[in-house]
């Protein structure tokens, strides 16, 4: 047969190396699930294969070593047919045996091609060797035997097989496959003459025909500038010997041929060559597969094939460029890398007449004597991910595409397989499902092929002859650390010990990182893989693996040894780990056997957690899934509860702190009764309920007492001093906090000492003893620096800032605040950094820089949110509010307020409901709606009282206090300024003594009661002064000025009314007050008969309060006009100013209509518009305004703009 149909065998060949190539993609848009689950069909498509080979064998029986092939595929097929059970793991040894078999029939091809040779007897002997091998008779059978049966119990006594098994029969092929690659086809290859002597009608060798170049990528994004530095490369260097590399699938061969399509690069090199090694395993092919390129001819190759190419290269009439791609094949096979570098040294013994450029898979280049120029090529960032994703998938990128794509790390190939995938019709929220679970054999259009499987690419590099088990074993352990391999202690060094050699891990990194498999960052530095090899690794660890339980257990240990946060050696031990740690124990969590420490280690890492600010469930929750006694469970469902209540999910968090209460009853752990609590006396605190919140701290002090805890007991002597705090119950706070630290110091706490001293100075601060209190903090500053407590360091800085405010310090102030910032973006505490943007928006507040301060609360706004903060949201909401009212933007001041009254109610917080209302109230009042404004602020004192915040009651009082004196309501006014007072007196707070001092002078004012106005005025004055409060001073010379108006006392009063003005115009930005100002200006000009002057400060004043949108103030300036023009004897213009003054102060329902009716009267007195008996009569003079109000409104607008 073989004699008569030549060519006959070479069709077979083709057709059976064709249908062993990775096979096109089934039907188009058929999902991962249905490809998955369609089994069956899988392995009917292996048998076709296999069924074919054997068909082609059978056909040149007459060939030995290709009947010898065939009889081993009828053995997997005949294995094949009786499989019964686990087919999906049976096709996969199957396809094993297929993928290494099809190595050799495709080089069997390459023989086929040649002229012959005397070692075709010992390739013979080889492959019969191999068909008639332990491997298949002892291991293949063996491993696929079990599953023909139907036996449910036989199927259960092998559920533990496992991938090791896999790795075990690919390395036995791996090991035939090179010891055939280079022992025989070598041979063949050196002697291709009589490659056919078997046969009595040899083929002649096919004629070579010159390769043509691979095309130009049609797509290459993000490697624009890698490109355009290897072409520099090249065309600057007078010998350019240049290697791509990196790691699978990273884009090397596109780079690489689109430098070789680049024009500048063809004008310079117009001979170029392409040649990949893929398929030459050996030097010799290597030799071989560079002269098929360079066309010379099989009959004119003699022994020393290397010469013949340097020489054929000199003798090009151009400059060469020889593009060798995937060298990796060939070069990391030990036997054959000393022979590759020293051809590819006499290669470039063709000096500047070649341009070699090379790609290789790995960071490791040829060890040549000449030196390379390299260029190491990295995954690319999101942004162009999502542009290559979007341009070949022809869609924009979803959520799952975008969270698929972050995992993928910018991996070329990944990138491309899962947008070719979605673009057939498979869905990114499945991919993204699938990669969860199955990782990197999810990406894949068809085929084994390196180019059409993620995971294919990725097993080449696993098995890479570079790579041994032990380099192996690393790489898995290493994959269940998120963050990689610390190289630090005492992580470095308890990974050492768990490995079976400790000797093998240095050689080990080394082989993994040649190989791209890990790459070494960081400072320290960190042993680290991309997700998707990653999650191939993960898809073949053995939980069972002493190493791996050992892994495992040495993490909780050390997490156990080091449970103090505020040590600063365990903090640079957990800190930089936690992403392992927690990476560790949710894979034990997850396999079996669970360690039976993962209740104790759960506890660790939430505490953890919770001191570095991260909102972390998983862990617990998947310790209480898992089997532990009922001590960890209790102590689990109380970190759940802290959680919770940190993150405000305050529901939950009451039920943690129940059910943990009860377990510790049930365990009769005293210990645990008093932690829980405690802490729900925490969250009672959160949810105002303060007399609740006070019994549970008493019975958890109480507890900790009877079980000698100090420090215990001195956590809640703490917390029950802070209560009493809020509760302004001032000298009860202090016995408290005197207590709690002295049991700081008898349990030698200083991490205690230092919330103790914290808590101190915020008492006396409320004491307003500003010097005792920078003491205390800088006490408490002193202990955080010795303990390296960097959180605690920068709350403090916080503290100190806010002290600095209270002194009117603002530079000392900002500083502070800028410490504390440095610090949180130091450990990127978002949850800090937001605090500290808002206080300093509100240190900008006080400076009047209100652009600063606009941005600085927008800035803490976007952190609160990453973080979910809801209560700093609604804070921040707040504050943003105040700063609209200041810029006199109401709406935008009334939207504010009311969504940080929708998170206040959300996190339950009464005290932050209580401050919002009033703030609507003050909102209210500055839009002139005063019964609005009068409700918003009994809204606010009831919360208050409900919360028993008496600070917050006397701060409402005193704002209804002004709303009484908008109204005239003197009597009522100076009732709500005395409650107010009586409490600021108590708790001996300066700041608000001045305020509402202040207050009560303006009452006495408007009594004209002088004496008693000069003497509050004078009492605040003195205490602004003392406390350097610049906007209090302004307000404090302001009401002097109408004072010493009212005296007759002219020259003060204009000197007083200069220093307010130039504080408002200079320090403080407030064009209420520059206007009110402004207008006692006016009437100081008026008592000295100065119109002009007079004229300009009610005009300025009337512009300031239209800006401000303030109704009243208008009034007031209008009404300030018309006094001046009918003293000037201007009536007509007089009565229009009253009458615009009267339209304003009726539209708002103003006190100050009634008296600015009389003035109005006298002008019509003196006009005869109305008898003089009648003129004091405010209703005659209503009717009378009511009949001319469309004359006046018309006389109105055009003598004012006249004027």
């Amino acid at each position: 047969m073989l004699q008569s149909q030549p060519k006959d065998l070479k069709s077979l060949f083709g057709t059976l190396v064709a249908h062993a190539r990775p096979r096109a993609r089934g039907k188009s848009g058929q999902s991962v699930v249905q490809r998955a689950s369609n089994l069956d069909t899988g392995l009917n498509a292996t048998g076709t294969i296999l069924q074919l080979a054997k068909d082609a064998g059978d056909a040149v029986n007459q060939v030995p070593y290709v009947k010898a092939i065939a009889g081993i595929l009828s053995q997997v097929i005949k294995i094949r047919d009786e499989i019964r059970v686990n087919k999906e793991r049976c096709n996969e040894i199957i396809d094993l045996v297929q993928l290494k078999t099809t190595t050799i029939l495709q080089a069997l091809e390459t023989v086929y091609r040649a002229s012959g040779s005397d070692s075709l007897e010992d390739l013979k002997h080889d492959l019969e060797a191999y068909a008639e091998s332990v491997f298949l008779r002892d291991v293949l059978r063996n491993e696929l035997e079990p599953f023909k049966s139907h036996s449910r119990w036989m199927s259960y006594a092998n559920r533990g097989k496992n991938a090791g098994d896999l790795q075990k029969i690919e390395r036995h092929l791996d090991e035939f496959k090179d010891r055939f690659s280079v022992k025989r086809l070598v041979a063949i290859s050196v002697d291709a003459r009589n490659a056919f002597t078997l046969m009595s009608n040899p083929i002649p060798p096919p004629e070579i025909i010159p390769q043509a170049l691979p095309p130009s990528p049609k797509l290459i994004i993000g490697r624009e500038s890698t490109v355009e530095n290897l072409v520099h490369d090249i065309l600057s260097s007078s010998e350019p010997r240049v290697v791509i590399l990196g790691s699978g699938g990273i884009g090397k061969t596109t780079v690489g041929t689109s430098v070789l399509h680049d024009p500048r690069i063809t004008a310079t090199y117009p001979t170029k060559y392409f040649v990949s090694t893929e398929l030459a395993p050996t030097a010799e092919l290597l030799e071989n597969r560079i002269a098929d390129a360079l066309v010379i001819p099989q009959s004119g190759r003699g022994s020393d094939l290397v010469s013949q190419i340097v020489d054929r290269i000199r003798r090009d009439p151009h400059h060469v460029l020889l593009y060798l791609d995937n060298l990796e094949t060939v070069w990391e096979v030990e036997a054959e890398q000393p022979k590759v570098d020293q051809f590819l040294d006499i290669l470039s013994g063709a000096g500047n007449k070649l341009a070699l450029l090379v790609a290789m898979r790995g960071t490791q280049e040829p060890k040549t004597s000449f030196p390379w120029d390299p260029t190491v090529l990295l995954g690319l960032d999101m942004p162009k991910s999502i542009a290559v994703y979007e341009q070949l998938s022809r869609l924009s990128v979803d959520a799952p595409a975008r969270d698929l794509l972050e995992r993928l790390s910018g991996s070329p190939l990944a990138i491309k397989l899962f947008a070719l995938m979605v673009k057939e019709g498979d869905r990114p929220s499945q991919l993204l499902a699938s990669w969860n679970e199955q990782g990197a054999k999810v990406l894949e259009i068809g085929g084994k092929h390196r180019l059409s499987s993620l995971e294919q690419s990725i097993r080449l590099s696993f098995f890479s002859p570079r790579i041994d088990d032990s380099a192996r074993l690393v790489l898995e352990l290493i994959a269940l650390m998120p963050d990689g391999l610390s190289t630090s202690s005492p992580w470095y060094e308890v990974f050492t010990e768990i490995l079976p050699d400790r000797n093998t891990l240095q050689p080990a990194l080394r082989a993994l990182k040649r190989t791209a498999l890990l790459n070494e960052e960081g400072n320290p530095s960190r042993w680290q893989m991309l997700p998707p090899i990653r999650q191939f690794c993960l898809q073949l660890i053995d939980s069972t693996s002493s190493a791996v339980k050992s892994l495992v257990e040495r993490y909780i240990d050390i997490l156990s040894e080091h449970w103090d946060f505020a040590s600063p050696a365990s903090q640079g031990v957990i800190v930089p780990e936690m992403a392992n740690i927690r990476g560790l124990l949710i894979y034990s969590c997850n396999s079996q056997p669970v360690s039976p420490n993962i209740g104790r280690a759960g506890v660790g890492y939430a505490k953890w957690a919770f001191w570095l600010n991260i909102d972390d469930q998983v862990i617990l929750s998947s310790c209480l899934s898992s089997p532990i006694p009922t001590h960890d469970r209790a102590a689990i469902h109380l970190r759940l509860g802290i959680a919770h209540e940190r993150w405000y999910r305050l529901d939950a968090a009451k039920a943690s702190f129940s059910c943990a209460l009860e377990l510790y009853e049930e365990s009769k752990d005293r210990v645990g009764e008093a932690n829980s609590h405690y802490f729900m006396g925490e969250f009672l605190v959160r949810r105002d309920q303060l007399d609740a919140a006070q019994l549970s701290f008493s019975r958890a002090l109480d507890l900790y007492i009877s079980v000698h805890d100090q420090l215990g007991e001195a956590s809640a002597c703490r917390s029950i001093g802070n209560l009493c705090l809020y509760r302004d119950q001032l000298d009860e706070a202090e016995v408290l906090f005197s207590r709690s630290l002295e049991l700081c110091r008898l349990s030698q706490s200083r991490l205690g000492e230092e919330y103790t001293q914290t808590s101190i100075g915020d008492l006396q601060m409320r004491r307003d003893r500003l010097d005792a209190a920078e003491m205390s903090f800088i006490r408490a500053l002193d202990l955080s620096r010795e303990i390296q407590d960097r959180m605690g360091e920068a709350h403090i800085h916080e503290f100190l800032g806010d002290l600095s405010m209270r002194r009117d310090h603002l530079d000392a102030a900002d500083a502070s605040f800028v410490c504390a910032l440095q610090i949180y973006d130091e450990r990127q505490n978002r949850w800090g950094q937001a605090n500290v943007h808002h206080s300093i928006g509100g240190l900008h507040m006080r400076r009047d820089w209100l652009d600063a301060a606009y941005l600085s609360f927008n800035c803490a706004l976007e952190l609160y949110e990453r973080v979910q903060n809801k209560l700093g949201i609604a804070t921040t909401h707040q504050s943003l509010g105040e700063f609209y009212l200041r810029r006199d933007q109401l709406e935008e001041a009334e939207s504010s307020f009311l969504g940080a009254l929708e998170y206040y109610v959300q996190v339950q917080d009464r005290a932050g409901e209580a401050s919002t209302q009033k703030s609507i109230g003050d909102l209210q009042i500055r839009r002139d709606i005063l019964d609005a404004a009068e409700r918003s602020y009994i809204r606010s004192l009831e919360c208050y009282v409900q919360i028993q915040d008496q600070l917050g009651e006397a701060n409402t009082h005193q704002s209804i206090g002004s709303l009484q004196m908008r109204r005239d309501h003197l009597d009522s006014a100076e009732t709500s300024f005395g409650r107010a007072m009586k409490y600021y007196e108590e708790i001996q707070d300066q700041l608000y003594i001045a305020s509402c001092t202040l207050s009560r002078g303006r009452v006495y004012l408007r009594r004209k009661d002088l004496n008693a106005a000069d003497v509050a005025l004078s009492r605040a004055l003195t205490i602004w002064q003392e406390i350097g409060d610049s906007w209090g001073i302004a307000e404090t010379h302001q009401a002097f000025g109408d004072l010493h108006i009212l005296s007759d006392r002219l020259d003060d009063a204009k000197s007083s009314l200069d220093r307010a003005l130039d504080i408002y115009t200079t320090r403080v930005e407030s064009r209420t007050d520059e206007a009110l100002t402004y207008r006692s200006i006016g009437e100081l000009h008026l008592c000295r008969v100065q119109f002009d002057d007079c004229e300009h400060a009610f005009r300025r004043a009337l512009e300031l309060e239209t800006a401000a949108n303030s109704r009243v103030g208008q009034g007031q300036s209008h009404w300030g006009l018309g006094k001046l023009f009918y003293k000037k004897g201007d009536l007509a213009v007089a009565e229009a100013s009253y009458s615009e003054a009267l339209r304003l102060f009726l539209e708002i329902d103003d006190y100050q209509a009634n008296p600015c009716f009389v003035d109005l009267g006298k002008v019509w007195v003196l006009q005869g518009k109305m008898e003089e008996n009648e003129s004091p009569d405010v209703g005659l003079l209503r009717v009378h305004w009511n009949a001319t109000q469309p004359i006046l409104s018309s006389i109105s607008e055009a003598k004012v703009k006249t004027s």
